[in-house]
């Protein structure tokens, strides 16, 4: 009876071992990311709380960052992984989706080290070995069809390189990271701002951009050529009251141009001429 007993607790911590360095959606069958279909998160395991792990996911257009999506173009999901220097090793699990079914969006190319996993009929990109770098860069393309907004649920591990999941940490995201389906006519949305100036204008170098909004929230800052093409895509936060950007459209062609203003609800338009 002991030796049974002894090797069940042989198999039980090699299991946790392999959970924490091959992926949980591989080694357990589980979705770790504290999403909506969710078994937990990866603290159900790495539970020590150590590091103080704290985790950012982004995506990302040719470097910056993006709050909206276009139809089938390929996007690079960023995972940063902020914990004490302590931590040793890292890993991750992701998953994105749309719709009130919560229905897989796109398609992941994993990168080395990592792996797709498939849980009900849903793909999840998470590591297939520990990682000694704290950052995640995985290649995402959208669906070749707007699916209306994209949310991104992940969880991620601070680990101390050891065997099993003993005194490691781990973070999952606040809320998801939503990507705006851009194919959605801001016609169709209401106002997002109070007031919208821009100056000056026409221009012929710098534009200064000044929005008024009710509430806080993170939008899109987007400028359209004549054809409807974006040839400027920002990430901004805007706070209750007055807010300023500045954008450097030496560059940009002479002609006339839109500026756009978004987030998943709402939505601002004012026309530019460029000199």
């Amino acid at each position: 009876m002991r030796a049974i007993y002894m090797l069940t607790l042989l198999l039980s911590g090699a299991i946790i071992f392999l959970g924490s360095s091959s992926g949980p959606g591989a080694v357990q069958g589980q979705d770790r990311t504290g999403g909506p279909l969710a078994n937990g998160f990866c603290g159900n395991c790495h539970a020590a709380g150590a590091f103080n792990p704290s985790m950012n996911l982004e995506l990302l257009k040719d470097g910056d960052v993006v709050m909206g999506y276009m139809p089938g173009e390929t996007y690079t999901m960023r995972v940063t992984i902020n914990a004490d220097a302590a931590a040793q090793v890292y890993g991750f699990q992701a998953v994105a989706l749309s719709g009130d079914d919560n229905v897989q969006a796109g398609s992941w190319t994993p990168p080395m080290g990592t792996q797709i996993t498939t849980l009900g009929g849903r793909d999840y990109i998470e590591h297939s070995q520990r990682s000694e770098s704290n950052i995640f860069e995985v290649e995402w393309t959208a669906p070749a069809n707007g699916v209306g907004n994209i949310s991104f649920y992940s969880a991620t591990v601070a680990a101390n390189n050891a065997s099993g999941s003993g005194g490691d940490g781990a973070a999952r995201l606040d809320n998801p990271v939503v990507l705006n389906d851009l194919t959605v006519s801001t016609n169709d949305l209401p106002e997002l701002a109070n007031s919208i100036n821009i100056f000056p204008n026409p221009v012929a170098d710098q534009l200064n951009l000044q929005v008024e909004v009710e509430q806080t929230t993170d939008a899109e800052l987007t400028i359209y050529n004549a054809l409807g093409q974006p040839m400027l895509r920002r990430a901004i936060q805007l706070g209750v009251g007055n807010n300023q950007e500045q954008m450097d459209l030496s560059n940009f062609p002479a002609g006339h141009y839109s500026v756009e203003i978004r987030n998943s609800e709402a939505a601002s338009r004012k026309m530019l001429l460029k000199q």
